[in-house]
């Protein structure tokens, strides 16, 4: 019969390109929906960013303290201020801040956002004053996010064999790219936990105002839940596509 295929004595209706091109357009629909309260999940760490510009210069003062009792500077990591930042980027307009690894440096506008320096320190201790466990966190973090762009192309562009048919260690990901993207992204997560916990200890150690360490504590918290927000909205968006996918394009039995 046109169009049908016959495996362990069933007959199966073959996937066409229109239901291939159905499933795409609606997986990536479907994901798209799924991710879409990211716009807004770092909105509430943005505003209070923001608002805590006005208190910057005492900030700055308690992250300068932070940075030479750290120890950090032993290690040769320098703290790489706004005045040096050439680019109108973020880093510039003090809405992000970084610490890079290969450098060694704290990419930072001091000028606006210290509050935001003390987790970037924590970044540095968990690279270069850790044990194996958290410097291996902490080179996740390219890999994880590779992992689950990966598992995205599993999602959509798998290649969806009938129910019983025997499995691949690629067929064994595709049902799984979901709980595989998800899993990926732990390590960051666990990561951007870690750098804020050091970070408040070291505002903690140089005696920073209670009020101000608890506005710490609020700022890292809406941080964390931008990480943690991509983690589980990556992970279901990607299980989702599996599953549309798989409805457009596994091969049915034919009645």
């Amino acid at each position: 019969m046109n169009g049908v295929y016959n495996y362990n004595g069933i007959d199966y209706q073959k996937r066409t390109v229109l239901s291939e091109t159905e499933g795409f357009i609606l997986a990536s629909a479907v994901s798209g929906a799924i991710l879409s309260p990211l716009a807004y999940i770092g909105k509430p760490f943005a505003n209070q960013l923001k608002r805590e510009e006005v208190n910057n210069y005492i900030y700055n003062d308690y992250f300068k303290k932070a940075f030479d009792k750290s120890g950090l500077k032993e290690k040769g990591v320098g703290i790489f201020p706004a005045q040096y930042i050439t680019e109108n980027n973020a880093y510039k307009q003090g809405t992000n801040a970084c610490f890079i690894p290969n450098t060694k440096q704290v990419l930072i506008n001091t000028d606006k956002i210290s509050i935001a320096g003390f987790h970037e320190l924590g970044h540095a201790l968990n690279a270069l004053k850790s044990k194996f466990g958290v410097k291996y966190l902490a080179k996740m973090r390219a890999p994880g996010y590779a992992i689950a762009g990966i598992m995205e192309y599993f999602a959509i562009f798998s290649r969806t064999k009938p129910k019983g048919a025997s499995r691949s260690i690629t067929d064994i990901i595709e049902d799984n790219c979901g709980k595989i993207a998800f899993i990926a992204m732990l390590p960051v997560v666990a990561e951007e936990a870690i750098a804020s916990i050091r970070g408040i200890n070291l505002a903690k150690s140089v005696n920073m105002e209670k009020t101000l360490v608890n506005n710490l504590k609020k700022l890292y918290a809406k941080a964390f839940a931008t990480y943690g927000g991509r983690a589980v909205l990556g992970g279901l968006a990607v299980y989702a596509s599996r599953k549309v996918m798989d409805y457009f394009t596994r091969p049915k039995p034919v009645e």
